[in-house]
């Protein structure tokens, strides 16, 4: 195949993704990404309980409100976990699929630099934030995280698949996988310290760098491991035409 055509071929590819989608991913992940970074900045209770559920909350409700209003045009996954289980689960093609995480990823980079812009005019807050603390300091701690965000993400997508799939109205599906959300993400950054979306993750490891190559992949990849497999058993028992 020649470079023309291979060029004309993907584009008319990605023009079958609609602008309105990617508009839809792109706002809903920058708002989920910076509320999530800003909440773990801006801290407004000693205890860190507290702050962990403020950020969950924050997640949870930024999640319903781009669910519902959003939900009709791009299906709302402003995540590419979330994605990458529906291609796999045969709900969205390969074409939006990989304009969904591209736009998810760089929406989610921009977020983060605007949250640090924002807040490094404090003496000292910029350094506190390119320095984030882990609890993947031991091997155990490591495989621990890893199976919690596979755990929770392969929760999180099958139940999202399902309601999609047995077709439940928009404010449903939104209250739903918002409290399913919340809850996933306490739990999540109760034993990583982050937020269970490889978007905010990937911009969150970007910009703290502070992590070993091991700690970093396993926060990244694991939520994809949960993904794939519960992609799998909706295709499996579920299977539904391309969208």
């Amino acid at each position: 195949m020649s470079l023309p055509a291979f060029a004309s071929g993907h584009k008319k590819m990605f023009a079958k993704v609609q602008l309105g989608s990617i508009l839809a991913e792109f706002t809903g992940t920058f708002l989920l990404t910076f509320f999530a970074i800003a909440g773990t900045i801006v801290l407004f209770f000693h205890d860190n309980f507290f702050n962990q559920t403020l950020v969950s909350l924050y997640i949870g409700t930024i999640t319903f409100l781009a669910t519902f209003f959003s939900y009709p045009i791009s299906g709302s996954h402003y995540n590419p976990a979330i994605s990458v289980g529906f291609f796999i689960a045969n709900r969205i093609g390969f074409n939006r699929l990989i304009a969904y995480v591209c736009t998810q990823i760089i929406s989610g980079i921009l977020a983060a630099v605007l949250v640090f812009y924002l807040f490094s005019y404090k003496p000292g807050v910029f350094s506190e934030m390119l320095t984030k603390p882990t609890t993947l300091i031991y091997h155990e701690g490591l495989m621990l995280s890893t199976i919690c965000q596979s755990v929770m993400m392969f929760i999180v997508l099958l139940l999202f698949l399902g309601l999609t799939y047995l077709k439940k109205s928009k404010l449903y599906v939104a209250s739903i996988m918002a409290i399913t959300v919340f809850m996933a993400n306490f739990v999540n950054l109760s034993i990583t310290n982050y937020p269970l979306n490889p978007a905010i993750t990937a911009a969150e490891l970007l910009l703290c760098g502070n992590h070993k190559a091991i700690e970093a992949l396993s926060l990244w990849l694991s939520p994809f491991a949960g993904a794939g497999l519960a992609g799998i058993i909706y295709y499996i028992t579920f299977i539904r035409p391309v969208n």
